[in-house]
């Protein structure tokens, strides 16, 4: 048995403190943004028809990532209506930084809108999809995502709330609570501007505890012409572990 002076032991105290401190440190900026930034609601494919998405958002990488440029990501979506209220979907995924693209996976998706009327004062459904994602760091992360979708219309407001759940599909799973948000108010028949919420899904980015979770805010205009809807959005990171600004700019087309 061995006896150490209590400088010693505060040294070794100190010591072990900065250590935690230095992997908290790395889990929180080790981060990039999600290929998906979209607030579900009652909107779906019609049915036997087709609908695409495609979806593109530029951030700033984090100086943890050793990037000489900034990342620019894109998702692109077909949707067919297999019933009048349920939609499948395939996603894929690209990225492209420091002047490499890369292809970085995909998902399968199912949404069921039981009412799908956009016009009432209430609309909820639920999206289950099965995504596999290899990020800009390597890590790969194959998970399932459960999001509920609860909304309403009050005169020229908007609300939509999207309580999702992930959960690895490892030997180590492990589920994670990623809520998103969206307000908007209605300037025309056009025209509609807002906010967005994200806490972003920890499965793909590996933090382990709610603190670490990166939270995004943002300012959007939501833009329909004709079977075209387009969301343009500014957002800005919510604490440490988020990113410091990003811009996405999603497109939707039914058929």
């Amino acid at each position: 048995m061995y006896f150490f002076p209590n400088s010693s032991r505060q040294s070794l105290s100190v010591t072990t403190l900065k250590c935690a401190l230095m992997q908290l440190l790395m889990c929180t900026t080790a981060h990039s943004s999600p290929f998906e930034i979209k607030v579900h609601d009652d909107l779906i494919a019609n049915y036997e028809q087709s609908a695409y998405e495609f979806e593109t958002n530029l951030y700033k990488a984090n100086s943890s990532q050793k990037l000489k440029s900034n990342v620019f990501q894109t998702r692109l979506e077909y949707g067919y209506g297999v019933t009048p209220n349920s939609e499948l979907g395939f996603n894929v995924y690209l990225s492209d930084y420091d002047g490499v693209g890369a292809l970085n996976g995909g998902k399968l998706s199912h949404m069921y809108i039981p009412t799908h009327d956009e016009e009432g004062v209430w609309h909820y459904g639920v999206k289950n999809e099965v995504n596999y994602i290899k990020d800009i760091d390597g890590k790969e992360v194959t998970f399932f995502e459960f999001t509920p979708i609860f909304g309403a219309n009050v005169q020229n407001w908007r609300v939509t709330i999207n309580p999702s759940v992930d959960v690895t599909l490892n030997k180590n799973a492990r589920s994670t609570f990623s809520p998103a948000a969206k307000v908007v108010y209605g300037l025309t028949h056009q025209f509609d501007i807002g906010t967005e919420y994200y806490a972003e899904n920890l499965p793909v980015k590996g933090f382990y505890i709610p603190t670490q979770q990166p939270k995004t805010a943002y300012l959007v205009l939501d833009i329909k012409h004709q079977q075209a809807t387009y969301n343009i959005g500014v957002g800005r990171g919510i604490g440490s572990g988020s990113d410091s600004w990003v811009i996405k700019l999603l497109g939707s087309l039914g058929l």
